[in-house]
């Protein structure tokens, strides 16, 4: 594999139509080439004179240059020579459209941060607009060809699948979809053929004994069939047999595709990468995005410290009614579990009497709360100041420090102790690839009343389907869950 990085969308084919993605680039710059007369014959002949100077047309190349350039670098950085772009109309107006206003928007800016005032805006515009509609009409062109060539079957790329079922079918489509000419399917061979004896190949495909002991069916089809892509789909295809592939269809000069889905489940959501040139094979569990959990991130910032300080009163009277209720620190320091299970140190208001935690497993017996972890509703160890904080939840207003160091969010699982996650079930344990939080799903639906395993399985929910837009339901929702008389867990 190259270090090389290359666009997610972009994938190596072969076959007939193999290079004529390539065709349409060049005549994209013929294109480009075409529409400068255009545009300057229509400025000079048909629009007033006054309305810009037009020099010599040596004086537009370098703006020329500009646009054709950048037009044809955000055509191949948005897909705009993919064939699932050159086939759709919709897509090909669309691409062609955003790419011109892109370069039209670089070229306006170059002109204004050098003072080119030389340069005729209207020019370089009229040029943006024959250029784009040239563009158009080589794709509608190319498009009118493809379809007729995929409709006939002519050009199809050969493809050998291996795997069958529904996971073959997908891929077919899928390679059918982004191949200009379309696929044909020459043979189809079970996953369990990978592995196969040499004796066995035989007899499935019919090969005599001559000449060398085939390694794999892939083989033989590839020395005697015409086939210009090899492509994965069957489960639980191991690391031997991908490289015994890539030996033969290199050795053939094959194109080789394999579905991240022949790896087992455990690859199914991987995604290729490149990291200071060595390429990676990366498996994450969430498919949140990252600029949404960056959001996330940024409206912690901006919501938490804001809430400080309009809580702020609310501090000052709960520090000075703790230290006048009984002896001991205003704040109260825990340890908890928090994203991806790092540890860290959680704040709250002090609620009960100073060295209570020794007393827990004295009440232990009494505990209200199922699973490991435990909830009293007449706690005896939690003062009177205590019972006022904790029936509002202001003993949870410190945890915006938490927010701000960046241990917790505002939503999210709550975190827990230490010994409450030592019996965990493996799938319990997803609830900690997201930050915890003050407030969650589990918080405002049900609190003592819902048993541990369905808060649990509320949190996973919340992992699962997590978006802003959930986050700002759970927040509208905290305030009247805050207001019924429950016990946070």
């Amino acid at each position: 594999m190259s270090g090389r990085s290359r666009p997610a969308a972009v994938v190596s084919r072969a076959g007939p139509a193999a290079h004529v993605l390539h065709l349409a680039q060049i005549a994209d710059g013929l294109a480009f080439l075409v529409a400068f007369p255009v545009a300057y014959e229509v400025k000079r002949r048909f629009l007033p004179s006054d309305l810009t100077n037009l020099y010599d047309p040596s004086v537009y190349f370098g703006p020329a240059a500009v646009v054709a350039l950048a037009t044809l670098f955000a055509l191949r950085r948005r897909g705009g020579y993919e064939a699932a772009t050159l086939l759709r109309r919709g897509r090909i107006v669309g691409s062609v459209a955003l790419a011109v206003a892109q370069a039209l928007l670089f070229a306006a800016t170059a002109i204004f941060v050098f003072k080119l005032s030389h340069i005729s805006r209207l020019f370089v515009g009229l040029y943006g607009l024959a250029a784009a509609l040239l563009l158009v009409c080589v794709r509608l062109a190319l498009r009118r060809w493809a379809r007729r060539m995929r409709a006939s079957g002519t050009g199809a790329a050969r493809v050998l699948m291996i795997g069958d079922g529904e996971a073959a079918s997908r891929l077919a489509r899928t390679l059918g979809e982004e191949a200009l000419f379309g696929v044909t399917v020459v043979a189809s061979l079970p996953g369990e053929a990978l592995s196969r004896p040499a004796t066995a190949v035989r007899e499935v495909l019919g090969v005599d004994g001559s000449g060398a002991v085939p390694i794999s069916p892939i083989t033989e089809l590839l020395r005697h069939e015409a086939i210009d892509e090899v492509a994965v789909a069957a489960r639980g295809v191991g690391p031997g047999e991908i490289d015994r592939l890539v030996e033969a269809c290199d050795r053939e000069g094959v194109a080789l595709h394999v579905a991240l889905e022949a790896f087992g489940n455990s690859l199914s959501r991987a995604h290729l990468s490149a990291l200071g040139g060595e390429p990676l094979l990366s498996v994450n569990p969430q498919t949140h995005s990252a600029w949404g959990r960056a959001v996330k991130r940024a409206i912690d910032l901006a919501l938490a410290p804001l809430l400080v300080l309009v809580t702020a009163p609310l501090w000052i009277l709960a520090a000075i009614a703790i230290r006048l209720d009984s002896a001991g620190p205003v704040f109260f320091v825990q340890e908890r579990i928090g994203l991806n299970k790092r540890r860290f140190r959680m704040f709250k208001f002090r609620s009960m009497f100073e060295g209570s935690e020794q007393v827990q497993p004295m009440l232990r017996p009494l505990n209200e709360a199922d699973g490991p972890i435990f909830k009293l509703r007449d706690d005896p160890r939690v003062t009177r100041v205590g019972r006022w904080l904790r029936r509002f939840d202001v003993d949870e207003l410190p945890q915006l420090l938490n927010v701000i160091a960046g241990d917790m969010s505002l939503v999210g699982p709550r975190p827990m102790l230490p010994g409450e996650i030592t019996g965990f079930e493996p799938w319990q344990r997803k609830r900690f690839s997201m930050p915890p939080g003050i407030t969650g799903l589990w918080q405002v639906s049900n609190r003592l009343g819902q048993n541990f395993l369905d808060g649990l399985r509320a949190d996973l929910d919340y992992v699962d389907r997590w978006s802003l837009a959930l986050d700002a339901r759970i927040l509208l929702r905290t305030l009247p869950a805050v207001l019924r008389d429950r016990v946070a867990p």
